[in-house]
């Protein structure tokens, strides 16, 4: 009987204790300019990782990474298309190549920790994962839209941060595009008038 009692008591402090999780859950959807509305990126992953827990790993600067890339990226693109110098073309690309190699190095180990919840969207573009209350990363990769850079090659990436809430659902979209070059092409090759 006195088993009984202890084994009561300690299942109630221990439920007192139970942290309720909170949803997080979204779309993640992809724009074709030249095509009709938003599809359902079907097959695109999420990676999900508290603050907390990422703080404590050698990829804590994933945000900055992430930014860097997507910065050098249209930099990239931009003087691509602007510039008919061979060797500054050549080493555009060798720099941009090298910064493609090491964000797909780091993003690749950043989705091997530990502490990584994952998911993937269905059909209809949509995904849920159930996560302890805090600030998350959330690193989408499209299933549908694809970079030719190494970083890029198996889908175009985003970083997100969130607050999920106790017992409650978060909401975070997402959405990636299908870009045709031949736009920043005539955008940067366009001098207005009296230049």
């Amino acid at each position: 009987m006195k088993n009984l009692l202890l084994y009561t008591a300690i299942l109630i402090v221990t439920l007192s204790f139970t942290i309720e999780n909170g949803r997080l859950s979204g779309v993640v959807t992809y724009r074709n300019p030249n095509g009709p509305a938003n599809q359902a990126d079907l097959g695109s992953e999420i990676y999900a990782i508290n603050e907390a827990d990422l703080r404590s790993t050698q990829y804590d600067d994933i945000i900055n990474v992430v930014g860097n890339f997507q910065r050098n990226k249209s930099q990239y693109s931009l003087v691509e298309y602007n510039t008919i110098d061979p060797v500054r073309i050549k080493k555009n690309q060798d720099n941009f190549d090298a910064l493609s190699t090491f964000a797909c190095k780091y993003i690749n180990g950043f989705k091997q920790l530990p502490a990584i919840v994952r998911a993937a969207t269905n059909e209809t573009g949509k995904y849920t994962l159930l996560l302890r209350p805090g600030k998350y990363y959330i690193l989408f990769v499209s299933g549908s839209v694809k970079s030719n850079n190494i970083a890029e090659i198996n889908g175009n990436i985003d970083l997100e941060t969130v607050d999920v809430k106790t017992a409650g659902e978060t909401f975070l979209d997402e959405e990636f595009e299908k870009k045709e070059r031949i736009w920043i092409k005539l955008i940067t090759s366009w001098q207005p008038d009296g230049c």
